[in-house]
């Protein structure tokens, strides 16, 4: 034995030795990696139990799986819910994430299936996908900006700012993001008076990041003399929608009279009667339906449907949020000309 192990004083056995702990410890490390990896495995398919539901089920649960199968029955889980088949499509990720043993591969997967929970109405259960998926990777944009949304949704604007401190810490431009949100914040506090919140909104409306078109609508339902003093004729086309519908007794005719584009507005509507002089609008729509009345025509009206200026996606209602792809201040207003029709009309505000 001693022929074959080297002396304790010789260099060798000092080698030797350093080997034996590095093997030591490169094994531990393994048998370490590989226990941890298994609890998440566990604790991963707990969390996802609580979401099963075999109400819509797409019979694939017997189905044999194989990493081939990752790819299409992903893509397929992203096209039912692109076309609002939401449970299947949630169906299709639980599968896939229940047979999916990493998690770094399973972290598209989870992300999928919180955007579609997110996207069906599901917001607590969309919550809990993000959170999961932040546990462990805590710098995922996409997430945060996921999570602030669906606290957005469910009116905790507190915890919709908490969502940008980290977005701020990874360097993403969140002030139009933050004026959006303290502007939800600001609109439903029950402990602000009108006068106050009035106030609030009027200081906003030099600031930037604020979106004009919502400070105006909410002022119009707040104090219809302050809106009226702060429209900005540059910016009319934003809040065209609204003044159109506003009824009669909201009109403020001294400054209309003062304004050739508010004077044509009100003509095309038929709310005032026309002078001598044809006032000219820098809208196409209502100088045509002007035209229209000059030469008899009465039956000429305005239709608005709404467009995303990010997915370029298009609405029948106004919107802060895209419904489609949840772009804020991206709205725009398209309105066309109709005939009109024998019905009531209401306020947007």
């Amino acid at each position: 034995m001693d022929n074959i192990l080297p002396a304790y004083d010789d260099p060798l056995f000092s080698i030797l030795i350093i080997i034996i702990l590095i093997l030591i410890v490169a094994i531990s490390s393994y048998v370490m990696g590989n226990i941890k990896e298994e609890k998440k495995r566990t604790t991963l398919k707990r969390f996802i139990k609580r979401f099963n539901d075999n109400t819509h089920s797409l019979e694939i649960e017997e189905m044999p799986f194989e990493q081939t199968l990752i790819k299409p029955l992903s893509l397929l889980a992203e096209a039912f819910s692109s076309q609002g088949e939401y449970q299947k499509a949630i169906n299709l990720n639980l599968y896939l994430i229940e047979h999916i043993d990493i998690f770094l591969d399973k972290k598209k997967i989870l992300k999928q299936l919180g955007e579609t929970y997110l996207k069906a109405g599901f917001l607590k259960r969309a919550e809990s996908i993000f959170l999961e998926i932040l546990h462990k990777h805590p710098r995922n944009i996409d997430t945060l900006y996921n999570l602030g949304i669906v606290y957005e949704l469910l009116n905790e604007y507190d915890k919709a700012l908490n969502t940008l401190t980290p977005l701020k810490i990874l360097e993403e431009k969140t002030e139009k993001l933050e004026a959006h949100i303290n502007l939800n914040k600001l609109l439903i506090h029950k402990q602000l008076s009108n006068e106050e919140k009035v106030e609030s909104l009027v200081n906003l409306l030099n600031n930037k990041y604020y979106a004009y078109r919502r400070i105006m609508k909410a002022l119009f339902s707040l104090d219809l003399n302050i809106a009226w003093n702060n429209i900005q004729e540059d910016k009319i086309h934003s809040i065209l929608d609204i003044l159109w519908f506003l009824p009669s007794s909201n009109l403020n005719l001294d400054i209309i009279s003062n304004s050739e584009t508010l004077t044509a507005i009100y003509l095309a509507k038929g709310f005032i009667k026309a002078e001598e002089q044809i006032p000219k609008s820098q809208f196409f729509t209502i100088n045509t339906i002007i035209s229209a009345k000059k030469g008899g025509n009465e039956d000429v009206d305005l239709l608005f449907n709404y467009g995303c200026g990010k997915c370029k996606q298009n609405f029948p209602i106004a919107f802060t949020r895209c419904p489609k792809c949840y772009a804020i201040d991206a709205i725009q207003i398209k309105e066309t000309l109709a005939e009109k029709k024998s019905q009531t009309s209401y306020s947007l505000l």
